[in-house]
């Protein structure tokens, strides 16, 4: 049976065009999203701000006191007298006025070195990484925050959606978003844009041929009628306001001006992705670099400045993060390779500001010359899921697979939402697998329980009744040597619930 990534890519491939889909409403639109209900995350909203390429820590919140900081970067270390300082030991990069103001006004807080163990250093792989909240040595195939948004709603995907579960400003969709089942944002440049290109569209609701690609083309049908019905819900809410300062012209200016007046005018989506471009700093890093962090922290300091004199400060926190740091000693080409840990940024009106952890050691190096990390990611996106939206901690380690510590990041914390997980399930182990692999989960009270593995659409192909357990863990091997090579789904259904999780078979 033909699975949906491979139906959209022979799809798109007989349409001509790899963005092209039906009716001329471009596949990268689509989405597959909820009914939303705005107090399933507390009615907050976050923020998130890509940096892709790698930043360089080092030079972007800097040890002006360490010695060893200068002698490992003649060339492109920054001088001790530009440094713009937020303590006796360190300071931002002299491009980074706008983020000194938020910082000395109470409004950031500094990660100090975030990172994982095993660093992997190649771009794709560790950002991954990031977006999945894995281990280095473990593969899983949708993001922490398309978990959280699943759980969140979990009658994703059948219910008629509202607004956006979340939203994309580009034209990509990023792993970070993607379900269990599915996508669960929506991509686009602009609202206008979206809306033109999908005005005039009709949905079409004739029923598909009793094809092999039926299933599919029903599939495809559906995310377009949500795509011309969010196309006019984006653009009716983005016109309701009009931002209160004037951003910078920059591609991420304009991204965080459309979020703001987004969230000003009433939409519900709790998430939304930026992303700035071009920290992959191996040559002449010097400009490039200031130029880099100077579009970074001016464009957040009017999103920051907006979202206030909009009114809307108090549910909007920022995050920034890269899918790694660069490396201690500056290369032959004035310029940084790829490293390991590098600090993160919280902004907003509900941070603790201040700097948690300290200045990274440079002579406490890994084995590649690389900091270490003081602070684990996934302990970062572990408060955030708690003290931020509000879950309860056994909901937190199910989206992460594993308890994390938190960190003092957010104030005025309240007490989280009473957990409604009847089932705790953890990520098959090996996955991707050849042969047999290990299903893990917990009950939290007695249930009646079965195992089911289904295809990309949904359809069972295998299921296991493990018949009324007790509550406690339990585990099992799954094998069945009659799946083929490819995704799937498998859920662990008890009573009323049921938990998704994604695997592959790889022979």
């Amino acid at each position: 049976m033909i699975n949906r990534r491979a139906f959209l890519n022979q799809f798109s491939l007989l349409s001509g065009s790899v963005a092209v889909g039906l009716g001329g409403i471009q596949l990268r639109a689509f989405a597959h999203p909820l009914l939303l209900d705005v107090q399933s995350t507390n009615g907050k909203v976050l923020v998130l701000v890509q940096l892709t390429g790698g930043n360089d820590g080092l030079n972007t919140l800097i040890p002006f006191e360490d010695s060893l900081y200068y002698n490992s970067r003649p060339q492109i270390a920054i001088p001790k007298a530009q440094v713009l300082r937020l303590d006796n030991n360190m300071g931002f990069h002299p491009s980074m006025g706008s983020f000194k103001e938020l910082y000395e006004g109470g409004k950031m807080k500094i990660m100090q070195s975030v990172g994982y163990e095993n660093q992997n250093r190649s771009h794709f792989r560790s950002t991954d990484i990031w977006l999945s909240a894995s281990n280095s040595d473990e593969f899983l195939f949708d993001g922490w925050l398309g978990r959280f948004l699943s759980h969140s709603f979990p009658e994703f995907p059948s219910q008629s959606p509202k607004h956006p579960m979340a939203i994309e400003l580009g034209s990509t969709e990023s792993m970070l978003l993607q379900s269990p089942t599915g996508p669960t944002s929506i991509a686009f440049d602009t609202p206008n844009a979206f809306f033109q290109l999908v005005s005039g569209s009709m949905a079409d609701n004739d029923p598909p041929p009793a094809t092999l690609a039926g299933d599919e083309l029903k599939y495809l049908k559906q995310i377009a009628a949500n795509s011309i019905k969010y196309a006019n819900v984006i653009k009716s809410t983005a016109d309701k306001v009009q931002n209160k300062v004037t951003y910078p012209n920059t591609s991420l200016g304009r991204q965080l001006s459309i979020v703001a007046d987004l969230v000003a005018g009433g939409m519900e989506t709790p998430v939304y992705l930026t992303t700035i471009g071009g920290f992959d700093t191996h040559a002449q890093q010097l400009p490039a670099h200031a130029n880099l962090l100077k579009t970074l922290t001016e464009a957040i300091a009017a999103f920051q400045k907006d979202i206030e004199l909009l009114g809307i400060a108090d549910k909007v926190a920022l995050m920034t993060f890269s899918e790694f740091g660069r490396r201690v000693k500056e290369n032959g080409s004035a310029g940084t390779d790829h490293g390991s840990a590098a600090p993160m940024f919280i902004i907003g009106q509900t941070v603790k500001s201040g700097t948690l952890g300290k200045n990274p050691s440079l002579t406490d190096l890994d084995n590649n010359g690389d900091i270490k990390h003081q602070h684990d990611f996934k302990s970062v996106y572990s408060t955030i899921l708690q003290d931020y939206f509000g879950l309860a901690k056994n909901d937190a380690k199910g989206i992460l697979n594993k308890d994390f510590e938190k960190y003092s990041i957010f104030r005025n914390v309240k007490a989280p939402k009473p957990s409604t997980n009847l089932i705790e399930l953890v990520q098959n182990y090996p996955n991707p697998f050849s042969q047999t692999t290990k299903i893990e989960y917990n009950l939290t009270r007695k249930a009646e329980v079965r195992f089911v593995v289904m295809d990309m659409l949904g359809r069972e192909l295998t299921s296991i009744s493990q018949g009324l357990q007790d509550d406690g863990y339990y585990s099992f091997d799954f094998q069945d040597n009659n799946l083929a090579d490819g995704i799937y789904l498998y859920s662990i259904q008890a009573d009323d619930q049921r938990v998704t999780k994604r695997m592959m078979i790889v022979r």
